[in-house]
């Protein structure tokens, strides 16, 4: 039994949160809401939006990569990131890393050679997960715009110094046996370019996801603001993942209804704006998936060529 349960545990806690989800909402009046939204209008901007963010991580695989700026790459690179994407969505914890390490192996496509470059990209993710959200909270409870500000700045510099910092640490270890492992593990930094590129391609992946996450709430709760869309998404986000349910199925629902009544929004704005939400989920995976198709292609992305900065 005990077995069986370490096997299915994030089974259980999906099936649990799903049905107190059921047992949370006002059905009834969930189905007086519904009916009154656009969603053929939200289907279309969750698609640009999604198509949008797969172009936008290419770019910052690509400069993370150090693999050549050329078509014909960012051509396979973007089938490449979008189906690792998709994908990712629906295993525990997100493990996108590890799907983009098998599958850019299995489909030719060249990867850093700094372990910690590739981790990058998920660091700097989080860094601005917790900035968006620290930045809704503070605003939230200072109308303060130059301390929102400031939050977002600190912690997604923090991200992008997170390699340095570590390449500091390595160095001051000199010849030890631990710094040798250390060095073979963590390799060259990234070029200042390219370490700017995948910092603005960061911001812009979550600044889409953010703009989209407000107009979605929007068309139930017409007063909600992007400080408060700001900290909706990182805590949402935040919570999900840490749940280490696939997708935060029921996870993601219960926080966002739980989140915008606390806002002021009705429940029953909240429980319909926590659907329309979880329609990105199946968008995004759909879209992602869709590309597999074209990611397995025996050509070798970078026409034979190193990598370079």
């Amino acid at each position: 039994m005990v077995d069986a349960f370490r096997r299915l545990w994030l089974v259980v806690i999906a099936v649990l949160a799903v049905a107190f989800t059921f047992y949370q909402f006002d059905l009834p009046a969930l189905a007086k809401v519904l009916p009154t939204i656009p969603f053929g209008f939200l289907l279309l901007l969750m698609s640009v939006v999604t198509l949008s963010v797969f172009a936008v991580c290419c770019v910052r695989w690509i400069a993370i990569s150090q693999l050549p700026w050329s078509l014909s790459v960012f051509a396979r690179v973007y089938c490449y990131i979008s189906f690792v994407i998709g994908a990712s969505i629906v295993t525990p914890f997100q493990l996108g890393e590890l799907l983009k390490i098998k599958f850019a192996h299995q489909s030719g496509l060249k990867l850093g050679k700094s372990a910690v470059n590739i981790a990058l990209e998920r660091i700097l993710d989080l860094a601005t997960i917790a900035a968006l959200g620290a930045a809704g909270f503070i605003h939230l409870h200072t109308g303060s715009v130059p301390l929102s500000i400031g939050a977002v700045v600190a912690l997604i510099a923090a991200g992008l110094m997170a390699p340095m910092m570590l390449q500091a640490y390595v160095g001051r270890l000199g010849e030890t046996p631990w710094g040798a492992r250390m060095r073979a593990l963590v390799g060259e930094s990234l070029p200042i370019g390219r370490l700017a590129i995948v910092g603005l391609a960061t911001i812009l992946k979550w600044g889409l996801t953010l703009v989209a996450w407000v107009l979605i709430v929007r068309t139930v709760y017409v007063d909600f603001s992007i400080w408060q869309g700001a900290f909706l998404v990182g805590a949402v986000t935040m919570i999900s993942i840490l749940s280490m349910v696939p997708g935060g199925v029921g996870v993601q629902e219960l926080s966002v209804r739980a989140i915008l009544v606390g806002m002021g929004a009705e429940p029953s704005q909240a429980e319909a704006a926590a659907i329309i939400l979880r329609l990105f989920t199946p968008v995004m995976v759909f879209l992602g998936l869709a590309h597999l198709p074209f990611l397995y292609r025996k050509s070798d992305p970078t026409g034979g060529k190193e990598p370079h900065g």
